[in-house]
């Protein structure tokens, strides 16, 4: 750290700095270092665990090469012939990264022989042989699973606080900022770099080969190394698969494997204003032996990892499924408009969402504004025009299982009815006191319809009635007091938003309710008879019923409803006699007195 070409101040600050950290890992604790034991302890766990899931992916693609007949099935021969790529290309890269982990142990002069007493590579698969002897290539042979890092057992290792060693096999012994690309460990990073390159290929060639339509498609590496922070790295990874010719399925997983690769080479030196380090420098730089061997395991899990979700993705391709759905909603479209009369095809289907993903949607200018998404749905405002038709366009899409977005296209029409109400008064043209005065509304263009009167003295709302013809009615029953000349009756909807929408008002005069009149023509002189009273036929009031309770007859009065032969007495043949009459309304109660004239026979 004090050499190389710096100033002599910066290097005086550099042989203090070593100094010091010598001096503080050579008290580096116990709980310190058993912490990077567990620590790689746990990474090995779970690297077993993303080996058996790609295991599992790859197996069962490998058992559908061929279908219940016995015939090849030609996506799932091609499939597994990438997934055979990647697992030789994923195993050099783990054999390299253990090939480090046994130069470190070796420099630092750790017994590797399986044989020690306290044996630090433990044998766990079925061949097994370790050749920890090789200076320059240290490894296993016969080895039944490449792909499986060698199993470890750090609480073995005598020298866990070793950091020298480690340095000079990864390249940082003279200078961090400066590394060492020829040393042994510097292998890793180009061979990430690498690793994240060939896994793209591979995806993009196992769609070109099972592509009915012959597309030759390729991935452009953009070659990342630099990026500000992950949005920066996703929006130039989303550039590169821009500028690449992938398959629109491939864009998700790949720029998932390849985001999940990549490292900023340089990082700023903490202990250096304005100097950069490299990325193994910053990793590696004094770390006790075991944290050197817990961060390349890191590595391996991170390939491991890689491979896992390329091998699931490969398998979907097989039969498997890029989704996963927690619920299902019933949907059912109909046409946007049907003439009445009309058959027409209603379409019902079960729609499946996850609750934990929503939508993204892109969409169109000038088509709509994204007002919110849930329930697996996404909730798109938009304005009518003032008349004709609408399409609403653009996309849709939804994270697959991989962290890719499936993009399709949408497009639906709208079509514009113009709004427009009526009220009528199917009784009479004009409002009476005493009386439910029946109204009956529609509008077009909203969902749902309502009025409110002016003038009225109280409403009965959603009342339904029929005419003596038969006709049904539905509608309100409005009540005006006396005095009141005019009403002003208002007609208002709302839409499908929920808005309030005003189709006008419409202004009716108001009229006293008429009185009855004599029904009754002639009477017999001899017999009497009954007294018949009610509306004129000018008046179209449906279930108006009169009772007649007495009256008066030339000078004298009578009770009920009945002329007796002794009230006409005095009466002559074919004399027509003033009578005056008490009514009482038998839906209300009111009392009028009217009067009329009777020819008596």
């Amino acid at each position: 750290m004090a050499g190389g070409k710096e100033s002599p101040r910066q290097k005086m600050i550099g042989m203090m700095y070593l100094v010091l950290t010598a001096l503080l890992a050579l008290n580096v604790s116990k709980s310190i270092l058993d912490a990077f034991i567990n620590i790689e302890a746990n990474i090995q766990t779970g690297n077993n665990t993303e080996v058996q899931r790609g295991d599992e992916k790859k197996s069962d693609v490998a058992g559908k090469q061929t279908n219940d007949e016995g015939n090849p099935n030609k996506i799932a021969v091609e499939i597994f012939k990438v997934m055979e790529e990647i697992d030789a290309e994923t195993a050099k890269k783990i054999v390299l990264i253990d090939k480090i982990k046994l130069m470190i142990f070796q420099k630092c002069g750790e017994d590797l022989s399986p044989g020690a007493e306290k044996p630090i590579c433990l044998k766990d698969r079925a061949q097994w042989t370790l050749d920890f002897a090789n200076v320059t290539k240290p490894g296993l042979t016969k080895n039944s699973e490449p792909i499986r890092p060698i199993k470890m057992n750090l609480n073995h290792v005598a020298k866990k606080d070793a950091y020298d060693e480690q340095m000079f096999i990864m390249g940082i012994n003279e200078n961090i900022l400066d590394v060492n690309k020829k040393a042994p460990g510097f292998a890793v990073w180009p061979a990430m770099f690498e690793y994240r390159k060939i896994l793209c290929d591979l995806i993009v060639k196992a769609s070109v080969a099972i592509d009915d339509d012959g597309n030759k498609y390729a991935f452009k590496d953009p070659n990342i190394k630099k990026f500000k922070d992950l949005k920066d790295l996703g929006v130039q990874m989303e550039k590169a698969l821009d500028a690449s010719n992938v398959n629109r399925d491939d864009r998700g997983i790949i720029s998932n494997i390849y985001r999940s690769l990549t490292k900023n080479e340089l990082q700023p030196d903490p202990h250096s204003e304005g100097e950069f380090r490299h990325w193994v420098g910053g990793t590696f730089d004094h770390a006790p032996s075991v944290a050197a061997i817990a961060a390349l395991s890191s590595l391996q899990s991170e390939i491991l990892t890689a491979r896992a979700n390329a091998m699931a993705y490969l398998s979907s391709k097989v039969g498997g499924g890029n989704y996963a759905f927690n619920k299902v909603m019933p949907l059912a479209i109909a046409s946007p408009s049907v003439s009445g009369g009309a058959s027409d095809t209603l379409k019902v289907m079960m729609a499946a969402y996850d609750s934990e993903k929503q939508p993204e949607v892109k969409i169109d200018a000038g088509k709509g504004t994204l007002v919110d998404t849930r329930d697996g749905q996404a909730f798109i405002a938009y304005t009518a025009p003032s008349g004709g038709e609408m399409e609403l366009t653009g996309e849709i899409g939804i994270k697959d299982k991989f962290g890719g977005v499936k993009w399709a296209k949408y497009a639906t029409t709208v079509k514009v009815v113009e709004k427009g109400g009526s009220i009528a008064l199917p009784e009479v043209s004009v409002f009476y006191t005493d009386w439910p005065n029946k109204v009956v509304y529609s509008a077009a263009g909203v969902v749902s319809t309502s009025v409110t009167c002016t003038g009225c003295s109280k409403s009965q709302k959603n009342k339904s009635w029929k005419d003596t013809d038969g006709t049904s009615y539905k509608g309100d029953w409005l009540y005006v007091n006396r005095g009141v000349r005019t009403v002003t009756v208002s007609l208002q909807g709302k839409d499908n938003n929920g808005n309030t929408v005003t189709f006008g008002k419409n202004i009716f005069p108001v009229k006293k309710f008429p009185k009855p009149e004599v029904k009754t023509k002639s009477i017999s002189k001899s017999r009497g008879g009954f007294l018949d009273v009610g509306l004129g036929d000018a008046f179209n009031f449906k279930g108006i019923k009169y009772k007649v309770t007495g009256g008066e007859i030339l000078g004298k009065g009578f009770s009920g409803d009945r002329l007796k032969p002794g009230n006409l007495a005095k009466a002559r043949p074919g004399q027509k006699l003033g009578i005056v009459l008490f009514t009482k309304r038998t839906d209300t109660g009111k009392k009028d007195i009217i009067e009329g004239v009777i020819q008596i026979k």
